[in-house]
Order: structure tokens, then C-alpha cells, then sequence
């Protein structure tokens, strides 16, 4: 994610992480210092993960789980777990659909009367 994030910054692509077991607060210092991602790291609670998502509370959580929101704020796809068919060729897929997001208009600003 780190090389995604470093390609199509300049382009408003901005990836964020967020950890949402239930001992993430304690590990997310280990990993920052592990891997030193250049894009915002938190965690959240797993009922909050889930209120993002749109799904039902007792819903099973498969990582990784990858949600691209437009520039407008709308989630516009969610893939969920390894044996989802987008994580075939992650980084392919992953390119082909930042392409397609990032060459949308951005919406217009409101004009001040």
C-alpha cells in the first residue's frame, strides 16, 4: 500500500489503515515501528468498522478488507477477505480501479452570492 500511496499522491489518492481487533491499540505501535507506512495508520472498534461498511452487526469480518471512496466521500467498491476474486492480482485491480476514480471530476465547488 505504502507504493500505491507514494505513486498516486500527486493524483489525490490518499490510503488510510485502520486495525479493528480487539487488542489493535496495543499492537498498532509495533507495526508503525515495523513498517513505517508513509499514510495514516489507526484503529477502530470492530462495531464502528462494521457502521462504515453498511453491514449488519454480527457480520463476519474477513481482512483484508479494501474500501474505495470517491472524491465525492461514496464508498464505491468494498472487497472483503483473500478468497475475494480482486485480491487474485491485487495490485493490478487495485491500479485499474484508482484509474477509473481518479479520472472523475472532482464535484464543483459552490460559488459565494
Amino acid at each position: 500500500m505504502s507504493d500505491i500511496q507514494k505513486e498516486y499522491a500527486s493524483r489525490g489518492f490518499q490510503a488510510l489503515g485502520s486495525a479493528f481487533n480487539d487488542t489493535a491499540a496495543q499492537l498498532l505501535p509495533a507495526f508503525l515501528t515495523q513498517f513505517h507506512p508513509n499514510f495514516p495508520v489507526g484503529y477502530s472498534a470492530r462495531a464502528t468498522v462494521l457502521e462504515f461498511l453498511q453491514a449488519p452487526s454480527n457480520a463476519p469480518l474477513s481482512v483484508p478488507i479494501l474500501v474505495f471512496i470517491d472524491k465525492k466521500g461514496i464508498i464505491r467498491s468494498q472487497h472483503m477477505g483473500s478468497d475475494d476474486p480482486f485480491f487474485k492480482d491485487q495490485e493490478k485491480t487495485m491500479r485499474a480501479e484508482l484509474e477509473t476514480l481518479l479520472k472523475e471530476p472532482a464535484h464543483a465547488k459552490k460559488k459565494a452570492r
